[in-house]
């Protein structure tokens, strides 16, 4: 009896470790006569269903059930899909951060065009246009650290780059696209915006202006160009690639590695970010460079990967994407031209992986 009394009190002196889940909110039903739905694209209670089914898998720590049934796509904004495969649970999501997720209350209805969120924006998710249901932004998570923050914009012999010289796309209109591709007969445009490196300099001689649509001749000398000549960045107000209006320069500023305009209206902010503004994320190597507008035969003096876009100044935020520009010579000139565009940050750093 002695000796059973002893083994009970040195099995209840060790301690035991116990696997405890996290608890998630008890599941709610979506009346539709209490809820007024903003949108009609969506079924309220499948957004709620999908919105616990994040909750569940967070609260389990199925990191390999988060890659695979609730993210379809590249994050918007978050960590890559490759990364997450590449780490355990708790080296991506902080214990802070789960308890925000999984103990936040969850919406039938969605944030208008956003879609819909928990824990105030940490997690945003939405039906994709397939039909399917996926997290589309991770916010406030570790991420993978990329970036050369030792490269604080584009310098060359002429000097420091202005935002305004690299020649975008725009972002809510394709006029240039469209113009580009109707005077070359190009009929895919996906493939022409984001490849735009196997099209100039063969398909479209390098430096050619189409006239935007309001054009006058000799006043507003508005244009559009694919390419900008390195001359004219220091000569002439550019409009990435969408005009030109008159000799001016601006005054840079760099805040946070980012290059932006001198900002010529509020005396108590330097820089103006409702205009255009870009970062250096990456410097590529000149291989990849001439891979990506082999028609240029090698000629590609310098690249980078970049953000650029600017502030809205609504509701939308940062309007921008991600470009690799090739800094390419041609009869005695340099030509900035956009070889790669990415709408997402983590497609551009999947290519870059397997390139």
């Amino acid at each position: 009896m002695i000796f059973k009394l002893l083994i009970v009190f040195v099995l209840s002196s060790i301690p035991l470790s116990i696997k405890t889940e996290t608890k998630i909110p008890i599941r709610q039903t979506c009346d539709e006569k209490k809820y007024n739905q903003n949108y009609k694209y969506y079924e309220m209670q499948e957004a709620y269903d999908f919105g616990r089914k994040i909750q569940t898998l967070l609260a389990k720590k199925d990191l390999k059930g988060i890659y695979k049934i609730v993210l379809i796509d590249e994050l918007k904004n978050g960590p890559r899909k490759a990364y997450l495969r590449s780490k355990s649970f708790d080296q991506i999501f902080p214990k802070e951060w789960v308890s925000k997720i999984t103990s936040s209350k969850i919406p039938c209805n969605s944030l208008g065009w956003r879609g819909f969120q928990l824990a105030d924006g940490l997690i945003w998710y939405d039906l994709t246009p397939s039909g399917k249901w996926s997290i589309q932004s991770i916010n406030g998570v570790n991420q993978e650290n990329f970036e050369d923050n030792n490269i604080v914009g584009w310098r060359t012999k002429k000097g420091l780059i202005s935002p305004t010289c690299f020649p975008t796309f725009g972002h809510f209109e394709n006029t240039k696209i469209n113009l580009y591709s109707e005077k070359f007969k190009i009929k895919d445009k996906i493939k022409f915006k984001t490849s735009p490196g196997k099209y100039i300099g063969k398909t479209i001689p390098i430096n050619y202006q189409i006239e935007h649509p309001t054009h006058i001749r000799g006043k507003n000398n508005y244009v559009y160009s694919l390419t900008t000549n390195l001359n004219d960045c220091f000569k002439w107000s550019l409009q990435n690639g969408f005009g030109k209006k008159k000799s001016e320069k601006y005054e840079l500023v760099a805040f946070n590695n980012f290059i932006y305009l001198k900002n010529r209206y509020e005396k108590n902010i330097k820089y103006d970010h409702y205009k255009p503004h870009y970062k250096i994320l990456k410097k590529i190597d000149l291989k990849t460079c001439n891979k990506l507008a082999k028609q240029l035969t090698n000629k590609c003096k310098e690249a980078y990967l970049i953000s650029i876009g600017y502030q809205s100044g609504g509701t939308i935020g940062w309007l921008g994407g991600y470009y690799i520009f090739g800094l390419i010579e041609k009869k005695n000139n340099e030509y900035i031209v956009p070889l790669k565009f990415f709408n997402l940050k983590n497609l551009a750093l999947n290519f870059l992986e397997k390139n």
